[in-house]
């Protein structure tokens, strides 16, 4: 039988969690997951995410974010695995987190905070190279005011919380192991 963790913590991986839902699926995945006719047109159910990503892209000019296959450059060809990343085990992960926190509402087990430490880990690895990739763009068409806030407001958490998340459950499963251990020692006592 599971032995489940229900720190006050898992609330707030659970609000990370259900924010991610939405932006894996109708910003990050649009272009692969729905055809364009669900999303171009003006009277389109998913428009408005279309115009958030357009908007996004006339903002900050983010050459990771209108990232495809057809525009592919050969430096960043990098970006093609992190998407399959993302599609293959990032979103399935995030959709049991979810249901695990948020629907069963019965906290962690190690099975899954060894899930969340991989997960953790992955997002901010990846996210990590995306913010080192920002300081080498072209000084010339991205500003530093631009590089900033694409590494520190909208990259930053993006890496910081999945890195905050990694600790909690490396800690979490070195408990679960300390207690393992203790048991043992206590039968070995005997």
């Amino acid at each position: 039988m599971a032995v489940y963790n229900t720190s006050a913590r898992n609330h707030v991986w659970l609000a990370w969690f259900v924010l991610q839902v939405p932006i894996i699926v109708l910003i990050d995945g649009l272009d692969y997951f729905f055809p364009s006719s669900m999303y171009e047109p003006a009277g389109a159910p998913l428009h408005f995410a279309y115009n958030i990503k357009q908007d996004y892209v006339a903002t900050y000019n983010d050459p990771i974010g209108q990232w495809s296959p057809e525009t592919a450059s050969g430096h960043d060809s990098w970006m093609g695995l992190f998407l399959y990343l993302e599609f293959a085990f990032i979103l399935p992960a995030v959709l049991y987190a979810v249901f695990q926190l948020g629907v069963m509402r019965r906290g962690t087990s190690g099975a899954t905070e060894l899930l969340l430490l991989l997960y953790g880990f992955e997002t901010a690895l990846t996210t990590l190279v995306c913010i080192h990739d920002v300081a080498y763009w072209d000084p010339a068409a991205y500003s530093p005011e631009v590089k900033r806030t694409l590494t520190f407001q909208l990259f930053g958490p993006w890496f910081a919380i999945p890195f905050l998340m990694s600790i909690d459950m490396a800690c979490r499963i070195l408990a679960r192991f300390k207690a393992a251990d203790a048991v043992l020692a206590s039968k070995k006592g005997q």
